[in-house]
């Protein structure tokens, strides 16, 4: 009887803890959203009035519209001279240095504006919703998600900008990047839906967003994205419930153009 409870006693009296086990990190949680199948796909009706800007060697070349140039936070009235040139486009003076989208004759350039500054975890979340509307990612691309959050599932996100409406809660207008692939949405301010979006095939380097403003007096707001290449404007269409992107205008520019 003695043998047996100082053989329990040393059992209970063992204090090693157990060997602990490896475990792989947990992977990042995702925000909860609706399928992108829900979002409104853009729809295309160009118009000729509208034009882009491209810089090359420090030149600015227009290529259509009138005498307003836009960019994301400044504007200015342009001089052309010469002849067409590089990629259709004449020689320009007087243009601000983000300048890009080009306004129609006759419109009078907006004032200077500041975006609010987007918070990092909006920033991660629409680089998730930018994922569900691009092709999926290529074998060779890394499965690893970054803890940068403007870079997601191999996507490189440009621009967020919070974008206000008229008696309705603001939405985001976010622009990414992957395996040159370009796409642009609307989101809810929270990032968690996707509204509508387009997608642009070419763009290898992030697409920035010229804020919507009704440009053109039309009573709709328009607005762009670019990147040395690539110009595309559009027109932001608001109806109860329904909120919809029309493509006017695209332009595209080789680096290699001089």
């Amino acid at each position: 009887m003695l043998l047996h409870l100082a053989l329990f006693l040393a059992a209970c009296g063992d204090s090693t803890p157990p060997a602990e086990t490896a475990t792989a990190p947990a992977a990042p949680s995702t925000p909860t959203a609706e399928a992108a199948s829900t979002a409104k796909k853009a729809n295309t009706a160009i118009e000729d009035t509208w034009g882009g800007l491209f810089w090359r060697n420090a030149i600015a070349w227009k290529v259509g519209g009138g005498s307003v140039v836009v960019g994301p936070k400044t504007s200015g009235e342009v001089r052309t001279s010469g002849d067409p040139l590089v990629c259709g486009g004449t020689a320009t003076k007087g243009a601000p240095k983000t300048g890009a989208l080009v306004l129609p004759d006759g419109a009078t350039a907006p004032e200077d504006r500041d975006s609010p500054a987007i918070q990092a975890h909006r920033v991660e979340r629409a680089a998730w919703r930018l994922d569900e509307v691009l092709p999926a990612r290529g074998r060779f691309d890394s499965k690893v998600t970054s803890t940068i959050p403007s870079r997601q599932r191999g996507v490189e996100v440009g621009s967020v900008t919070k974008t206000r409406r008229y008696g309705a809660p603001p939405i985001l207008i976010a622009t990414g990047v992957r395996s040159c692939v370009g796409a642009v949405i609307f989101t809810d301010s929270k990032a968690e839906k996707t509204l509508a979006y387009d997608t642009l095939s070419g763009p290898c380097t992030p697409l920035r967003v010229i804020p919507a403003h009704d440009y053109d007096n039309d009573g709709n707001r328009e607005f762009a994205v670019f990147n040395d290449q690539y110009i595309r404007a559009y027109r932001m269409t608001e109806t109860p419930g329904r909120l919809e992107m029309t493509v006017i205008g695209s332009w595209s520019c080789p680096l290699d153009s001089e």
